[in-house]
């Protein structure tokens, strides 16, 4: 039933897709909370001038399908006369539409913080980028962090699409053994575990973060 697994060659691709995967998702949400961080700090200073378009960019990011990026990267912009790489392709695509929701759940975070401690962290004398880094980040962050945690597992679980753009991860390898075994069940459960166990890890840290904060 699992005989592809001894497979030297499919092994080989799982295990090129599983790290490729990995790395993929793990650099979409890094970027994406580093880029989501900043935009929601430029959203509470008063003198933003970029509100409005860091709020267009915000609703156009959510709204439009991730797939629909994806394809305008890899395929629309060499009509243009720019040409990206799939890997490069998938990471702009999920790291475009992955910070709007971020910067969502972040501003959230920012705007449930009581007044009162922003008042009291300048009267003490404190920098802005102190208040901000002591203060007001740590806050948003332990209130955003279920949303935050979980917008982690989904870019897992997205990462799939960048098969669709000749990225070689875990959904593209499960396709070419299917299409080569005819076994569909086994592979793609098996898929699905190794998709599980990246997932588990992302809900592991959630547990370790949300416990410091206890």
């Amino acid at each position: 039933m699992m005989g592809w697994l001894a497979d030297p060659a499919f092994a080989s691709l799982l295990v090129r897709g599983f790290a490729t995967t990995f790395l993929l998702a793990a650099t979409v949400v890094v970027a994406s909370n580093l880029l989501a961080l900043a935009l929601a700090i430029y959203l509470q200073q008063p003198a933003a001038r970029l509100r409005r378009l860091v709020l267009a960019y915000s609703f156009f990011a959510r709204a439009v399908p991730a797939l629909a990026l994806l394809f305008g990267l890899y395929y629309g912009l060499p009509a243009v006369g720019i040409y990206l790489e799939p890997i490069p392709s998938a990471v702009a695509g999920l790291v475009f539409a992955s910070t709007a929701y971020n910067l969502e759940f972040l501003r959230s975070g920012f705007e449930s913080i009581a007044p009162g401690q922003r008042e009291a962290a300048r009267a003490l004398g404190l920098r802005p980028a102190i208040v901000y880094a002591k203060v007001l980040v740590p806050q948003a962050y332990a209130s955003a962090a279920p949303a935050l945690f979980s917008n982690a597992i989904q870019i897992v679980k997205g990462s799939a699409l960048a098969s669709l753009v000749a990225v070689d991860e875990l959904s593209a390898a499960s396709t070419t053994i299917v299409a080569e075994t005819y076994e569909a069940i086994p592979v793609l459960a098996f898929v699905a575990a190794l998709y599980m166990v990246i997932a588990g890890g992302v809900l592991a840290l959630q547990y370790l973060y949300e416990r410091r904060l206890r």
